[in-house]
């Protein structure tokens, strides 16, 4: 049974030690599964963002050339019905050089209307916005620019290099989208000449200290060198991944936290179930020594009363009578005793409160202690002008009975006690102290409990059984009272709070 004591401990920490190392696989495994999960999102934002920025630069340069083709001194927009395809054909040329001209079938599926006097302001519109449309389509998202016409050619060239990639623009662009991820880690960008788009590029330590999480390489056709690939490179992703994480971290803490008190607290109450063990098996055998030796005196008596010699001689009779009662007086108030203590444990035990005169309860108790085989001096002071309380007579008068009996059994040879009343925060106070060795310090947290004995601190082993203080208390929390113990090696004071 020992060895499976020992063994407890040892098996609860090995398996909380398991557990945590559990927790601690199961959390890296996430935070890396997260990781790579923000790496995957902002690849996916920085793409985005990027083509929404490509997108609304492209949108702005093809308002540009649709005001440019709708300026009559620099082009004209023409219209004649091709007979052979049945269709009409709209030709975008030069104003100063009619021949530089772009009319290589360009038509409308939609409309298939000559321009004239009537709709010309409406068609030469419609022209210019098909026809920017179809310069974004085949040259602003191939990144070519081809030259339909030497003017258009020059304008689109010099409005592409003015209106091109630029980071400024990208950042609310790209912050936005970050924010639909919940993404809001600082970040930077990242410009180079050359680069790869597959992402095999290797990165300086340094770099890769600072911003732990680069992207990928998108082109940006700029035209001038050193921006030609752009990145984008993010600090360190720990409040992100903590933000995705914190509810598996915190129930992990808190899991092992709990699981951790739980086995604290079954140690605990195993510890304190082998300590009650312990202390009731010493009770045990306290309780039997002294039961066996009343009743092995009680028979001896009767066995010689009942020779025949020893009744007629009336003073051995007498005496052994007189034997027999006290050993069996010994008998019944230890059985008294055990009988109340278990009577309080079921919880239904109902005191009877009334008027007791104090005093006098107090005197009668300390005339019958100093009758005591020991030389004991007791004194008692009431200084409060309270003579009665409210309280229950037979049980006021154990509590007090308990302690002076302990102060004698457990005290020197000359035993000195004083009681004291005082009046404090609405309770009347009786206050015990004596003389004697004292317990030691680490002993107070439980001479209150059952069974328990305080080791003995002088050379002569006073045999007990641990009730009489547990008593004491039992009493004291059915009268709502309280109670506290002082003690050292000059002495032991004990006080009893009792309402008022």
């Amino acid at each position: 049974m020992r060895q499976k004591h020992h063994l407890l401990p040892a098996l609860c920490f090995t398996a909380m030690l398991i557990l945590l190392g559990l927790q601690v696989y199961w959390i890296s495994k996430y935070y890396t599964s997260t990781k790579q999960n923000f790496e995957k999102e902002v690849n996916l934002a920085f793409e985005d963002a990027f083509k929404k920025e490509f997108s609304l630069r492209a949108d702005s340069i093809q308002r540009i050339l649709k005001r440019r083709l709708l300026d009559t001194t620099l082009f004209t927009i023409t219209s004649k019905l091709d007979k052979k395809d049945k269709k009409v054909i709209y030709t975008v040329g030069e104003t100063k050089r009619p021949k530089d001209k772009f009319s290589s079938s360009f038509s409308l599926h939609d409309v298939d209307i000559l321009i004239n006097n009537g709709n010309k302001k409406q068609l030469t519109t419609l022209i210019a916005q098909r026809f920017s449309e179809l310069l974004r389509n085949e040259d602003l998202n191939n990144h070519i620019v081809y030259y339909r016409t030497q003017e258009l050619g020059k304008y689109m060239v010099d409005l592409t290099n003015k209106i091109e990639f630029d980071t400024a623009n990208l950042r609310p662009i790209l912050d936005k989208y970050l924010a639909n991820r919940s993404i809001f880690v600082k970040y930077n960008f990242y410009a180079k000449e050359k680069d790869s788009t597959t992402n095999s590029s290797t990165f300086n330590q340094a770099l890769l200290k600072k911003y732990p999480v680069i992207t990928r390489s998108l082109p940006t056709y700029k035209h001038n060198p050193g921006q030609n690939y752009i990145r984008v490179m993010f600090k360190d992703p720990f409040p992100y991944i903590l933000s995705n994480m914190w509810l598996i971290l915190f129930s992990s803490v808190f899991l092992v936290f709990l699981i951790a008190f739980c086995l604290y607290y079954l140690l605990k109450s195993l510890r304190k179930e082998k300590k009650l063990s312990l202390i009731k098996n010493d009770f045990i055998s306290n309780i039997t020594h002294e039961f066996k030796t009343p009743i092995a005196t009680t028979m001896l008596a009767v066995e010689a009363l009942t020779n025949q010699s020893v009744r007629q001689d009336e003073e051995k009779a007498t005496r052994y009578l007189k034997h027999a009662k006290n050993e069996l007086k010994r008998i019944s108030e230890l059985t008294d005793k055990i009988l109340k203590i278990s009577l309080y444990d079921t919880e239904n035990y109902k005191i009877k409160k009334e008027k007791i005169q104090i005093e006098t309860i107090l005197k009668e108790i300390i005339d019958i202690y100093s009758l005591s085989e020991k030389d004991v001096k007791i004194t008692f002071r009431n200084n409060t002008g309270i003579v009665e309380i409210l309280a229950d007579k037979s049980q006021f008068q154990h509590a007090v009975a308990n302690i002076i009996d302990n102060a004698i059994k457990y005290g020197r040879d000359k035993i000195e006690i004083d009681i004291n009343l005082f009046v404090d925060s609405g309770y009347l106070i009786t206050a015990f102290k004596d003389n004697g060795p004292g317990i030691v310090k680490s002993e107070i947290p439980f001479v209150f409990e059952k069974f328990y004995r305080a080791k003995q601190q002088g050379e002569a082993l006073v045999k007990g059984y641990g009730l009489g203080l547990n008593y004491v208390k039992q009493i004291m929390d059915q009268h709502h009272g309280w109670y506290t113990i002082i003690s050292n090696q000059n002495g032991t004071e004990l006080k009893l709070g009792w309402p008022v």
